[in-house]
């Protein structure tokens, strides 16, 4: 077994596994708990042996290994937070799998996911400009599961034991957390809120980067909402699922939040000086041709889609339509 740092030890009973990047195509952080006679988990991490090691490491260094996994919490269906269940699930037997009711669909059916991430907007958006639109790893069709595993960061199948909305409590141990649906990076993202210890698990919400955003996952507008209800809380630390633990909570949601509302305020601004395609504006916003498809086609999407819903840009034309100021 791979020998591993050891887990960042933030209270006695609480431990975060951190890969050697917050960046993908590497796993998220792992948060450990103990709970009761056992343990539990929020988030596992990729499809692939090394995040199961790193757990396994971990839980040795820290005298752990013996103890039974209670429960698993998982923060969303992608596959850097989720993707080792199956590997995990053939080693150990947790009692109970949470996961919120709206990304139950691609847990159960991870090929589903191309509908959450957008990859049919991207590939008509694409082809509309004109640029071939990525191949598979055979040379047929892009499809995302065959692309993660090629990253080494799989996703798969996952049954949850129960499903979770917002308002629902999951007590781990000593913590009693709140549920709180987050969506705009998935449509089932949770964020958990612990009110007497002032902790929240943020997933990919709040962290070392803006986590990218489609219109399926409910888009720049649902991402802002969800850093909105959070701002409020009583929150002394974020542990977040991308990067170190946070102390600052407000001033790292506010900079979330500015980060977002910079990309509308770039729009307007470039329509100011005249009629825009979308072709234009992913041009400005988004230099290089993979990343324009994907995340840039659904991140400038979400944006237009939310300008135009406050009123703030207007489209014209249907298939070659420009975008300009309302006003």
């Amino acid at each position: 077994m791979t020998v591993f740092e050891n887990p960042v030890s933030i209270f006695e009973d609480l431990k975060m596994i951190r890969p050697a990047s917050p960046y993908w195509p590497e796993s998220a952080n792992v948060y450990l708990f103990q709970d009761g006679e056992g343990i539990s988990l929020f988030d596992v991490g990729c499809g692939s042996m090394a995040p199961v090691d790193r757990l396994f490491s971990a839980l040795d260094i820290l005298g752990w290994k013996s103890r039974r996994i209670q429960k698993i919490i998982l923060s969303h269906v992608h596959p850097d937070h989720s993707g080792a269940m199956e590997i995990l699930l053939s080693e150990v037997s947790p009692e109970r799998i949470f996961l919120h009711e709206y990304d139950l669909p691609y847990a159960l059916e991870p090929e589903k996911l191309m509908v959450s991430f957008d990859i049919a907007l991207c590939k008509k958006r694409f082809s509309a400009m004109g640029y071939e639109v990525p191949k598979g790893s055979k040379g047929g069709e892009f499809e995302l599961n065959p692309y993660f595993k090629a990253l080494g960061c799989s996703m798969c199948h996952v049954e949850p034991t129960e499903t979770v909305a917002e308002g629902d409590d999951i007590r781990i141990g000593d913590y009693h957390f709140q549920v709180f649906h987050t969506p705009g990076h998935a449509p089932g993202h949770i964020s958990l809120y612990d009110p007497d210890k002032r902790i929240l698990l943020a997933g990919d919400m709040v962290g070392e980067m803006v986590a990218w955003y489609t219109p399926s996952s409910g888009g720049a507008a649902s991402y802002l909402e969800s850093l909105e209800k959070v701002e409020v809380l009583d929150v002394d630390l974020i542990l977040p699922s991308h990067g170190d633990v946070i102390q600052d909570s407000k001033e790292a949601i506010r900079k979330i939040k500015d980060k977002i509302l910079e990309k509308d305020r770039g729009i307007v601004e470039a329509l100011q000086s005249g009629q825009k395609s979308f072709e234009e504006l992913l041009n400005i916003f988004f230099a290089l041709p993979t990343v324009q498809f994907f995340p840039g086609i659904p991140i400038l999407e979400s944006h237009l889609q939310k300008l135009k819903s406050e009123g703030k840009i207007k489209e014209s034309g249907e298939s070659n339509a420009l975008y300009e100021p309302s006003t």
